[in-house]
């Protein structure tokens, strides 16, 4: 995991019935938002979805990778600044072929800033 314990924290993690819940602390300081962008941080896309990644990794505790990423809609603007925790909701159906048939949204306190959805092994 690239981003985990530098990026963010994992304040909270919970699974029941194929609902996966964390809740996690962003570091605004981190060398990310020095070029994306100097007094105004934003969360690149691609970072967010590194996250659904990371989150999935650390509650089955193995390597996950994204196979195919059906939707993706990025709806608000994640400034850490301005919201340091967020919160992601997926729910999460492992197919017959092993893989982690996922959809799910990434929230702050503000709304709703990424809806996903998308197949990881």
């Amino acid at each position: 995991m690239i981003l985990k314990d530098t990026f963010y924290t994992i304040k909270a993690l919970t699974f029941e019935e194929n609902v996966l819940e964390s809740t996690i602390s962003i570091n605004a300081d981190h060398s990310i938002y020095e070029g994306h962008f100097p007094n105004n941080p934003v969360t690149p896309g691609v970072v967010q979805l590194e996250l659904v990644k990371e989150i999935l990794g650390t509650h089955f505790n193995k390597t996950i990778q994204l196979k195919t990423l059906a939707t993706s809609k990025f709806l608000a603007v994640l400034n850490p600044v301005n919201t340091p925790e967020a919160t992601f909701k997926m729910t999460v159906v492992e197919q017959e072929d092993q893989s982690l048939k996922v959809s799910g949204q990434l929230s702050t306190a503000e709304g709703v800033c990424l809806k996903f959805s998308g197949i990881y092994q």
